[in-house]
C-alpha cells in the first residue's frame, strides 16, 4: 500500500507537468569546501544558516576538492572526481560556490541575501524529475527529463550525482557535521551527453547503483540537473525530495508555499485564491500520516505538526480549482 500511494504521487505529478509550459527553476549551489580549512569552517556557519531558509527552493551539494589541503578526509574519499569538479570551474580557493553554473567571486560572507534574490522565482522549460528504488545493494535511480516547452539552443549533458545529506566527521578544522556531501557520479563526472524532448514530451534515463558500506544508507540520494556544455548554465537540477505543483492553471508555482518550512508546531501552506476541500500528508516512504484537516480560509492550510516524528513528508491539497503537492520538513 505504501509503494502505492508513493507512485500516485509521482504519476499525479508527471501528468501535470505535461500541461505545463514552464517548471520551477531551483537553485543549484556546488559548495566547494575543505574539511581542514579554518576559514571554511568560519563562513560555512553563515551560509548554512542562509541557504536553510530556503528548503523548498535550493539544491545544495559539498564537494571538497584539495585546496588548500590534499589531506581533507572528504577529498580522500573520491580523489579523482572531487578534483575533477572543481577543475571544472577552476577553484583555486576554498570555501567558493558556483550558483546554477556560475562561478561566484570568493568574499565574506560567501552568499549574500542580495545575491541569492537574483536567482529565486526563476522558471525553466525543463523540469527533473527524480525518483529511487531497490534495496541497498541495488539501488536504482531514474531520473525523467521534461520538456515543457522548446529549450535554448546548445550542447546539454545531464549529470546524476549520489549526495549524502548529513555526514559526522572531524576533519581537523572544527566543523562536525557536513551537509550534502558529494560521494561519486552515476554519470560521467563530464556528464552523459543529453538530447532533450521535444516540448511536451519526456526523455527517461536510469542510473544504477550500491550504497557504500561507510555511508549511512538512508541519508544517501540522487541529485540530478542538466548543464549547458559551453556556458555551464544549469539549466534545472532535481531531486526525489522535489514537490511538483500540479494544478489546472489556476494557481501559479510560486502561490504554494509551506511557513515555517522546517516546522516545529504548527505549518502554514499557502494556495493561492483556492479553497482546500482534502488535505493529505505523507512520509517519505509513502504512508499517509494524516488527512482531513478543518480548513475554512481561502488560501491558507493549516497543518498541525507538533506530533511529527522529524523528517521529510509530502502535502497534498485538493482544492477547488486545482490539485498541490509540496515539501515540509519537519523539525
Amino acid at each position: 500500500m505504501k509503494k502505492h500511494k508513493l507512485l500516485l504521487l509521482f504519476l499525479f505529478a508527471a501528468t501535470a507537468l505535461s500541461a505545463q509550459s514552464s517548471a520551477k527553476q531551483y537553485v543549484m549551489i556546488e559548495h566547494f569546501t575543505n574539511t581542514k580549512c579554518p576559514t571554511c569552517a568560519s563562513k560555512n556557519p553563515a551560509f548554512y544558516n542562509l541557504i536553510n531558509q530556503y528548503p523548498d527552493d535550493i539544491h545544495h551539494i559539498s564537494i571538497h576538492p584539495p585546496i588548500p589541503y590534499n589531506t581533507c578526509g572528504l577529498y580522500l574519499a573520491n580523489t579523482t572526481e572531487n578534483s575533477a569538479r572543481a577543475n571544472f570551474y577552476g577553484i583555486f580557493g576554498t570555501p567558493s560556490i558556483a550558483i546554477n553554473g556560475t562561478l561566484q567571486p570568493i568574499s565574506t560572507p560567501m552568499l549574500t541575501q542580495v545575491t541569492l534574490q537574483e536567482y529565486l522565482g526563476l522558471t525553466s522549460p525543463l523540469g527533473l524529475e527524480v525518483s529511487e528504488t531497490g534495496p541497498a545493494n541495488a539501488r536504482v535511480a531514474t531520473v525523467t527529463a521534461h520538456s515543457l516547452s522548446a529549450l535554448p539552443a546548445g550542447t546539454y549533458n545531464l549529470y546524476a550525482a549520489v549526495v549524502e545529506k548529513t555526514v559526522n566527521f572531524n576533519g581537523g578544522n572544527g566543523e562536525q557535521v557536513h551537509y550534502d556531501v558529494f560521494r561519486k557520479m552515476l554519470s560521467n563526472i563530464s556528464g552523459n551527453a543529453f538530447t532533450p524532448a521535444a516540448a511536451g514530451q519526456s526523455v527517461q534515463l536510469n542510473f544504477n547503483y550500491s550504497i557504500d558500506s561507510n555511508w549511512v544508507a538512508d541519508e544517501i540520494y540522487v541529485l540530478a540537473w542538466v548543464q549547458n556544455a559551453t556556458t555551464k548554465e544549469i539549466l534545472n537540477s532535481g531531486t526525489r525530495f522535489d514537490p511538483l505543483i500540479v494544478s489546472t492553471g489556476e494557481a501559479k508555482p510560486e502561490q504554494v508555499r509551506v511557513l515555517p518550512n522546517p516546522v516545529s508546531e504548527i505549518a502554514y501552506v499557502q494556495i493561492g485564491e483556492d479553497r482546500a476541500e482534502q488535505v493529505e500528508v505523507f512520509s517519505i516512504n509513502g504512508s499517509r500520516v494524516a488527512a482531513n484537516f478543518e480548513n475554512e480560509e481561502t488560501g491558507v492550510v493549516t497543518i498541525p505538526a507538533a506530533s511529527y516524528s522529524p523528517g521529510i513528508y509530502f502535502i497534498k491539497i485538493t482544492g477547488k480549482t486545482g490539485v498541490y503537492t509540496t515539501k515540509m520538513v519537519k523539525n
